[in-house]
């Protein structure tokens, strides 16, 4: 066989080299493993070896990870081999191996465990199981017992290095262990071990490790124990990595039962944790014990074992006992009595028997259902099923619970119970409401305090609009005189209101507060204003418009300019919504105007311009209109027909308004000059429509309306 080996440190895991069902631990110890050039990096994790230091001896270990792989190197047994350390780590030497066992390195024989060990050594008679036992699969179906048969394989092959985990001997019968005993104090050896024959299908590595026949640091004792005293359970906790250098793989727990004289481990077998591929060992371990009895002392210890067979020495001892944590039974508390209108008086029954343990009884009382609860009493004599509590007339509200206390000082408490004192009598008016609000609308809200011994507290309510009912504000009742609100700026509403109400202890409501009108910041302006008709007349122009419809506005500014130009020039400033309407008498002939409207509102934001219009005056002093207008609804054609006489010449076309009677007529439709009528199919309702003529020098007549047309 080939033997190419390059080191590589490996730093292993403190704690047992392997535990059941395949779970493996390692020492922190240096191993040197080979690859061959053309295998497969797999392999290399089949089998380990790891090496225990001491002056005079150094003991070998080591495992396999596959059932399939141990059997087949347990039948061909191992071969171990030393080569001595010689010279300088970094010299190129080349290292003389020495066969050290005349044999491969096999298990016992069946033969030989019965001369070596005794029938009644029931471990000893698990590891010749875990050798020569046979598998019983019980699956009638092919692939399940296919799974069934290999994981009864993995649990033997992992109870068997569990077993040589726990005794040396057993280590040695199961051929996973050699002790060199052939070793100087002080020297470096090199040790290899590989099948003594090539193991069908598998690619196996050469394990090397290297070790120092020298004296070792002892084992670290265990001294993070702690316990948790239960119900008739102990639970001991201690730190797996206490000891940084070292983590057991198993442990040993010892009890004494005559206050720490003698001890005895409470099973042979180490206590392990096993965790599932992937995840992380917890870093503390727990151990629970089930005690009979409660209240029987025991002294407790820990101690930790290797994958060697060895066993740290004793930690520290903590003493630890079951407790009763079991609270009596509950207490119900039954219709309490008024006694005066300083005193109440309570009774009270258990929910079931009465415990043998039970001690007596303890009486709370609070302001609120969830507390905090004030003791008013001592522990009570477990016969009273009453008490009378003559101190009330310092709380308003009066919450009782009854605990049950047993000897232990477990305690369990009742349903708290409200004790009403009768009180139809409200809290006074809230007064001298007053708020103030910054620009972000954050409002703060306060009022004078009551005084009333048994006021439980306030509520809050608004509205947007006074005439509307108002909504409650606050979700819990408050105790406080004041209330932070925030407010939506950016609405067309100016003013939010606000009331307070005050309740006692028994929810007695007072009438609401006097309402307080709160204004808030302004910050939007009114909307624009609509011009909605211009009219070009012997004296000038005439502009109207529909005012701003904000609530707020309280002026209109009328601007003009000449067309083609940039900036706006101030015609007039109106007054509020009743100034509809304006005539500029300052306009040239033959020029052309654009008239706009914006509103300012009372906190003096400015709203948008209206829409723009145009107009031109003419030279003449006055324009003809059309005549003989008339309109009416055509039942058989189902269309409203608009009708006029024009004679003039210099018409250029003539514009149609129409108005539904309620609004101002609004400009709806252009006809061509040689038109002298106009038809449309109209929606259900009354109409009336004017005409105005247009006249190339830009003048305009005045309009000429029909009657009121009903269209059906």
């Amino acid at each position: 066989m080939k033997h190419n080996v390059f080191p590589s440190d490996i730093k292993l895991a403190a704690g047992l080299l392997f535990a059941m069902l395949s779970v493996i631990f390692f020492l922190p110890v240096s191993v040197y493993a080979q690859q061959a050039a053309d295998s497969d990096s797999s392999g290399a994790a089949v089998m380990r070896l790891i090496a225990r230091e001491s002056p005079d001896a150094i003991t070998l270990r080591w495992g396999f990870a596959e059932y399939p792989v141990w059997k087949a190197v347990t039948r061909a047994g191992l071969v171990i081999e030393r080569a001595e350390l010689r010279g300088s780590p970094k010299s190129d030497v080349q290292l003389e191996w020495k066969r050290l066992t005349a044999a491969p390195v096999k298990p016992l024989t069946l033969d030989e465990w019965k001369s070596r060990f005794l029938p009644e050594d029931s471990l000893a008679g698990a590891a010749v199981q875990t050798l020569y036992g046979q598998s019983v699969v019980t699956s009638s179906d092919p692939f399940g017992s296919i799974v069934e048969l290999h994981m009864q394989q993995q649990n033997l092959m992992g109870f068997a290095l569990l077993l040589a985990d726990l005794r040396a001997d057993l280590a040695s019968g199961l051929g996973l262990r050699y002790e060199d005993k052939d070793v100087t104090p002080g020297k470096g050896y090199f040790y290899r071990i590989y099948p003594a024959a090539a193991v069908p299908d598998v690619e196996l590595d050469t394990m090397i490790v290297m070790a120092i026949a020298r004296r070792t640091e002892p084992l670290p004792a265990i001294m993070s124990l702690r316990a948790e005293e239960g119900e008739r359970q102990i639970v001991l906790r201690w730190d797996r990595f206490e000891h940084l250098e070292r983590s057991y793989g198993g442990y040993i727990i010892e009890q004494s039962t005559d206050g720490g004289r003698s001890f005895a481990p409470r099973s042979d077998i180490p206590f392990m944790t096993v965790t599932r591929d992937g995840e992380a060992e917890q870093p503390v371990v727990e151990y629970s014990i089930h005690v009979e009895k409660n209240y029987v002392p025991v002294v407790y210890r820990v101690r930790g074992t290797t994958a060697f067979g060895e066993l740290s020495p004793p930690g520290v001892e903590i003493t630890a006992m079951g407790r009763d944590r079991t609270a009596p039974k509950q207490p119900a508390i039954q219709p309490y009595e008024i006694v005066d209108e300083t005193s109440v008086k309570l009774h009270w029954e258990l929910r079931g028997a009465e415990d043998d343990d039970l001690d007596g009884f303890m009486i709370a009382k609070s302001m609120s259902p969830e507390g905090p609860f004030d003791l008013i009493t001592d522990l009570l004599p477990k016969t009273d099923r009453s008490y009378v509590d003559r101190n009330v007339n310092t709380q308003p509200a009066h919450y009782y619970v009854v605990a049950a206390v047993d000897t232990a000082g477990n305690s369990r408490m009742s349903a708290p119970v409200l004790a009403l004192f009768p009180d139809s009598i409200p809290p006074a008016v809230p007064t001298g409401l007053r708020a103030s609000i910054d620009s972000a609308g954050v409002l703060n809200l306060s009022w004078t305090a009551n005084t009333e011994e048994d006021l439980q507290g306030y509520r809050v309510f608004y509205a947007n609009d006074p005439s509307h009912e108002f909504q409650q504000l606050t979700t819990t009742i408050s105790r406080d005189t004041t209330f932070v609100d925030t407010l939506t700026l950016k609405t067309l509403s100016e003013e939010v209101y606000y009331k307070v109400t005050a309740l006692d202890y028994n929810f007695n409501h007072s009438p609401f507060s006097e309402m307080l009108t709160a204004k808030k910041p302004d910050i939007v302006p009114p909307s624009a204003p609509l011009i909605h008709s211009l009219e070009v007349k012997d004296d000038g122009v005439e502009i109207a418009w529909h005012p701003s419809p904000t609530s707020d506005a309280a002026s209109h500014v009328l601007v003009r300019r000449r067309a083609g130009t940039e900036g706006w020039g101030r015609l007039d400033s109106l007054g509020g919504k009743e100034f509809r309407s304006y005539r500029d008498t300052a306009v040239d002939a033959f020029v052309q105007y654009e008239y706009a409207v914006y509103a300012y509102d009372d906190d003096g934001l400015r709203s948008p311009l209206s829409n723009v219009v145009v107009a031109r005056r003419g030279g003449r002093l006055r324009y003809d209109g059309v005549k003989d207008v008339s309109g009416r609804y055509d039942d058989q054609q189902g269309k409203v027909v608009v009708q006029w006489a024009w004679e003039g010449e210099d018409a250029i076309s003539f514009q149609l308004y129409r108005s539904d009677g309620t609004n101002p007529a609004r400009l709806y439709r252009s006809v061509k000059a040689e038109d002298r009528s106009f038809e449309e199919s109209s929606a259900s309702g009354t109409w009336k429509y004017a005409v105005k003529v247009l006249y190339a020098d830009g003048g305009e007549s005045p309009l000429q309306y029909t009657g009121a047309i009903i269209v059906p």
